[in-house]
């Protein structure tokens, strides 16, 4: 921002309060959030080359019934040349290899403790769905895609829940894996197939509340059945790849669920996300391999910062891979082909991340479009470190820069008076300028975090549209005052006492040069800044800002030195 001419409003004061961020309240894990890595069973029923690609990176936990099946893995996983460090194995008797669908859904309770939901699982009801206008719901479990063992895999969950130490979640009505996606807050996305499974045990009143009670889930989205007969599941037609965005499937005009695949993307797309926004459908082509029957490309496992898409060996891979890599920037996009995918049951149904209990978690409802700015650009975050080994104060940074440029600043992120709560924001705004920017975290057990996930890679942005100042609005942010304004040797800034506080100054092109932080409750404080930096050189001539930064908010003002 070293451009004068930009149209900079000059205030003599920027005031702001700061707001409550939603607070730890139990909620339902997302995909896309920190995982040791991936449940999967043996015997398999995925490829070798995705079995080497889970265990390179992260833990590959597998289901065995024996030290026989065990010893029968490792032979396979070494001549496979599998990272045998990174496998585990656990024990349990298991009937299928749908880890997805019977396997642990992660629920941090309202004290943010991780333990593992227990649904019923018993097997796939076949049911009618597609076209729109024929579907009736059937409310029917009796017709099945098998016979016995589900009692096996319907067990598993305690076994894991023995194996990891965690808390085991109670759960009496059916919430088959592969047909319910979450946002990681409260929203769930299941097809009607969801409700007419459990209608023999609870009915659309008391499964809804089982799940806000149980699983946090107080928006859950039905939508229609979009398969002309089958499981229904929504993982193979639509996948949430963040909070707001959501892939949808998109077969030919041809095909006989057309209708239904477009019905149910305008059905998301007039949904609110989380932050109150509509979600941000993208449409994923989804060719034919062997008649009506496409390729499940929605079907897909994010793990940490890879995406691991099913491929049939079909002109459409190409196009289906790319969508990922433009939807999810920062994402490693990984095809794997094999002829033991199906349309209705494919990668994504045949693994189950296990996720990082004690993970670090940074909330924030990104800055977008053209935003009017009532002093500062704020930006607030919930960040959360479940290790509880304390979060490191100096790593809590917010990175910015102006769109079109590659240097980054940085400013500190500071505690709000609610738990988890910190604020940021950019010294310098400019009006008509777009900003990019990412949140940055770190724990003492060392964890590392951003946000967005993929940063620098994929970041957010945001266009001030104008600034505005309320000055003297808020009695509960103590005065604080600089002299001089324009100063040549220094000047003497005065305070009230309170609590906790920092004093930052920065220079016009948004370099911190020098913090003090007071914490003497109850006296007032006086600081002379002597205009060096804080490695003890003299600072250059021109504007300066002085922000007194307390918990209910932040003041600004402006300073020059000649």
């Amino acid at each position: 921002m070293t451009n004068l001419t930009y149209k900079i409003i000059f205030l003599s004061v920027f005031i702001f309060p700061l707001t409550v961020i939603s607070q730890q309240q139990r909620r339902f894990v997302a995909e896309w959030e920190p995982a040791w890595g991936t449940l999967i069973r043996w015997p398999l029923g995925i490829p070798s080359e995705l079995v080497v690609e889970l265990a390179e990176d992260d833990s590959l936990y597998v289901m065995v019934e024996s030290n026989y099946q065990r010893d029968q893995a490792l032979d396979a996983f070494n001549a496979w040349n599998v990272n045998i460090n990174h496998c585990r194995f656990l024990y349990a008797p298991t009937y299928s290899h749908w880890t997805r669908d019977w396997g642990p859904h992660y629920i941090f309770n309202e004290q943010g403790i991780a333990g593992i939901a227990d649904p019923i699982f018993n097997g796939y009801p076949w049911v009618p769905g597609c076209p729109p206008s024929g579907y009736k719901p059937e409310h029917s479990n009796s017709i099945r895609a098998g016979i016995l063992g589900w009692e096996e895999d319907d067990a598993v969950n305690i076994a894991l829940a023995d194996s990891f130490n965690c808390p085991l979640i109670a759960l009496p009505v059916y919430l088959t894996g592969g047909n319910i996606m979450v946002d990681g807050y409260q929203t769930a996305i299941s097809t009607q197939q969801m409700l007419d499974e459990n209608f023999p045990i609870a009915n659309e009143e008391v499964f809804r509340q089982m799940a806000e009670d149980s699983l946090g889930i107080s928006n859950y989205i039905i939508v229609n059945n979009p398969e002309v007969h089958g499981i229904q599941h929504i993982d193979c037609y639509a996948k949430f790849l963040d909070e707001e965005t959501i892939l949808v499937k998109q077969v030919d005009t041809w095909n006989p669920e057309y209708e239904c695949c477009e019905a149910l993307a305008e059905h998301l797309g007039n949904e609110l996300s989380c932050f109150g926004n509509p979600f941000n459908i993208i449409r994923i082509y989804c060719g034919a391999y062997n008649g009506t029957e496409v390729a499940a490309y929605t079907n897909s496992l994010i793990l940490n910062k890879k995406v691991l898409v099913p491929t049939f060996n079909i002109a459409s891979d190409e196009s289906a891979l790319q969508t990922y890599a433009d939807a999810m920037p920062g994402y490693e996009v990984i095809g794997f082909d094999w002829e033991g995918w199906y349309y209705y049951d494919a990668l994504h149904c045949r693994t189950m991340g296990i996720f990082d209990r004690k993970m670090l978690r940074i909330g924030h409802k990104p800055l977008e479009g053209e935003i009017s700015f009532s002093g500062l650009p704020f930006i607030k975050a919930l960040i959360d470190d479940r290790s509880d080994a304390g979060l490191v104060e100096d790593d809590l940074l917010l990175h910015w820069r102006e769109q079109g440029t590659t240097f980054w600043y940085t400013v500190e992120f500071y505690p709000m008076e609610y738990p988890d709560s910190f604020y940021s924001f950019i010294p310098y705004p400019v009006i008509g300028t777009t900003y990019e920017y990412y949140i940055a975290a770190a724990d003492s057990s060392g964890r590392n975090e951003t946000m967005p996930r993929t940063a620098p890679e994929k970041l957010f942005s945001f266009t001030v549209s104008d600034l505005t100042t309320q000055e003297n609005e808020y009695s509960n942010l103590s005065e604080f005052s600089v002299q001089p304004t324009i100063f040549t040797e220094g000047v003497e800034i005065t305070f009230p006492g309170v609590k906790e506080a920092n004093l930052c100054i920065w220079s016009m092109n948004g370099q911190l040069v020098r913090k003090w932080h007071y914490n003497q409750i109850g006296k007032a404080g006086k600081i002379h800044w002597d205009g060096k930096s804080m490695t003890g050189e003299d600072c250059s001539e021109g504007m300066y800002l002085v922000a007194f930064i307390e918990k209910n908010g932040v003041q600004v003002k402006k300073i020059v030195r000649k």
